[in-house]
């Protein structure tokens, strides 16, 4: 082998041990990112125990805003799967300048990100990327737990900690022994913050991640829902909102949709004179719906493997707790309603659904999907395949126009006249240019 000859394979047989070391850096760098993003204490963690609603309720004991003593509304905006992947210089710089531009122009007393605010293996940093975003802007915010956002490199534990830190996020990791995390309120007050002032509250729950029966796998979009526990404390709160003001209202907010939207979508159906099996007619309740609009867009479920509970409701409404064996299932809407308290339920999860109506006189609201960077890949319809979920000529809205992402504003009345009357709107991106 002549000298050049050698020396060239050196250089060669370095670069690709150089490379090689490399990959072993970043890949251990990232094994232990994760491993300490990962961390969980081994005994339960939360602000405080529940003990079965044994502990005196303390309005002192939830994150709060007050509004000025003049305010007569309440603005939400509610901020619906993000899914932030990276940051900057992917598609995560659209949804933050559409955020930007919502926000500027919306100017809302706080935001709710009803869940999935990431889905990636970089979990932690995305969420600082959006934390930092908020914080810049001084916008109070609040989010509840989606399936994603702690599905890789992230606890719980960690976001929970992390989200403590940030002076204009309203979070509180909740009661230690309930299912979930982040299950709390957000009380808002007008002029002070004192109990005869407390004009509103937020009620945001963990509808969980995926059901950990083993006969359920990943591929049957089956998911986890709120547990009894979370009801009993649901419970608790709202009495212990209604010994400070006994005409106070709430709105509820959490990821996975329940049951009553694909009812809700079902009766509408048939009163526009639509087709609808016998068999979906004969499990649907007999009650009123009202200002029902918007649309379902997502994958048919009949063309997926579950059927465990579905009673025939086969349209793209991914709902909790179609788990077969599930015991631990309790009726989420039936709790609001005998509430009287709760007015709302608002959601997200199903990003190409945005249904919205009054349902046995609770509003039920799908929150439009702001995320750039998660299907449907709206502004790309070339990369798509055949299923119907990836399928561009079905993401259409009701007048058959193409969908776009967006943001929802739900406005709230304080008047002493029109207390808790509501007004909700889908606004797309092209509304802020």
């Amino acid at each position: 082998m002549t000298k050049t000859k050698s020396k060239r394979r050196t250089i060669t047989l370095s670069i690709i041990g150089g490379l090689f070391a490399l990959i072993l850096i970043v890949v251990a760098v990232f094994g232990i990112r994760a491993a300490v993003h990962k961390q969980t204490p081994d005994e339960p963690f939360g602000s405080y125990e529940f003990d079965r609603g044994n502990i005196p309720f303390d309005i002192d004991m939830f994150p709060y805003l007050v509004l000025d003593k003049n305010a007569d509304q309440i603005k939400i905006m509610q901020i619906a799967d993000p899914q932030i992947k990276f940051g900057s210089f992917t598609r995560d710089v659209k949804t933050m300048d559409l955020l930007d531009r919502a926000i500027k122009k919306e100017k809302p007393d706080i935001c709710v990100v009803t869940g999935d605010l990431t889905l990636s293996v970089f979990t932690y940093d995305a969420f600082r990327y959006f934390c930092n975003f908020m914080e810049e802007r001084q916008q109070y915010w609040t989010f509840v737990f989606g399936n994603h956002d702690s599905q890789f490199d992230c606890s719980k534990y960690t976001i929970c900690k992390m989200l403590s830190e940030y002076k204009y996020c309203l979070f509180d990791v909740g009661p230690s022994d309930i299912h979930g995390k982040g299950n709390f309120l957000v009380n808002i007050f007008r002029g002070d913050k004192s109990e005869e002032n407390l004009i509103y509250s937020l009620v945001c729950l963990d509808s969980g991640m995926y059901p950990d029966a083993e006969n359920v796998p990943l591929t049957d979009w089956v998911y986890d829902w709120i547990r009894q526990d979370q009801m009993d404390w649901y419970s608790w709160a709202i009495d212990g909102l209604k010994s400070c003001n006994a005409n106070v209202q709430s709105s509820m907010f959490f990821h996975i949709p329940i049951k009553q939207f694909a009812d809700m979508y079902y009766l509408n159906e048939l009163q526009k004179g639509n087709d609808v099996s016998q068999k979906v007619r004969d499990r649907l309740p007999d009650v009123e719906i009202e200002e029902v609009k918007g649309v379902v867009r997502e994958s048919d479920k009949k063309e997926s493997e579950f059927v465990y509970g579905d009673d025939g409701y086969t349209v793209g409404i991914f709902y909790q707790g179609n788990a077969e064996g599930v015991t631990d299932h309790p009726d989420v809407f039936e709790y609001i309603k005998n509430s009287d308290c709760t007015k709302a339920l608002f959601c997200g999860h199903d990003h190409v659904n945005n249904l919205k109506g009054y349902f046995d006189g609770i509003y039920l609201g799908y929150g439009l999907c702001c995320g750039y960077h998660t299907y449907p890949f709206f502004e790309n319809p070339k990369i798509l395949t055949d299923k119907v979920l990836y399928n561009a000529k079905l993401w259409t809205d009701e007048n058959g126009n193409q969908m776009e992402k967006g943001v929802t504003v739900i406005n709230i009345s304080l008047s002493s006249d029109s207390y808790g009357a509501l007004n909700v709107s889908d606004r797309p991106n092209s509304y802020y240019k």
